[in-house]
């Protein structure tokens, strides 16, 4: 356990200092997307996984087959993060019924999780876990480990973006209509 924390607190450290120069280097106040960068798993279909949600119910990523599917990896002590979350719970209330879905997937302690989404009033589904999600976001490409991180898949199943650092609303926005989604 004592490892486990050392490592989630490196990789907060990490996480923030990948962020801040990201930030430093990049040119306007958009994310710099590590498609910019040829991740490999563009193109490729999303990876299989299954993980317990905050209300204790085990979800898999075919349960939205056939939507657009935006998935963040955040955290309640990354500030970015939570920067990003008021606009993803406005995105998806825009969008519910359309083929969308956010789905977030929480680098943190679960109750800590189930706190703040409680608080927030998420209306997208929240998935918990330490070094299972952090696992899991390594394999959608996030290869420094930094928070937040999206990865964004089409209807068909394949990723199409992945995004270091924070996602506008104006930005998921445009990907989304390039995506063939009514907006």
């Amino acid at each position: 356990m004592k490892n486990a924390l050392i490592f989630i607190v490196a990789t907060a450290i990490a996480g923030a200092s990948g962020y801040a120069l990201q930030r430093y280097l990049a040119t306007d106040t958009e994310a710099v997307s590590v498609t910019d960068r040829a991740s490999p798993i563009i193109g490729q279909t999303r990876p299989e996984f299954a993980m317990m949600d905050i209300e204790g119910n085990i979800r898999n990523i075919k349960d939205w087959d056939g939507q657009i599917v935006l998935l963040n990896f955040w955290a309640t002590w990354c500030p970015p993060c939570l920067e990003e979350i008021p606009d993803f719970i406005e995105v998806q209330q825009e969008l519910d019924n359309r083929g969308f879905q956010i789905i977030g997937v929480a680098v943190d302690n679960e109750e800590d999780v189930r706190e703040f989404a409680n608080e927030m009033a998420m209306n997208y589904p929240i998935l918990a876990g330490e070094m299972e999600a952090i696992e899991l976001s390594q394999r959608y490409g996030n290869t420094i480990g930094g928070l937040p991180f999206s990865a964004i898949i089409d209807k068909n199943g394949k990723v199409t973006h992945t995004i270091m650092g924070e996602l506008s609303k104006d930005r998921l926005i445009s990907i989304l209509k390039q995506l063939g989604l009514a907006v």
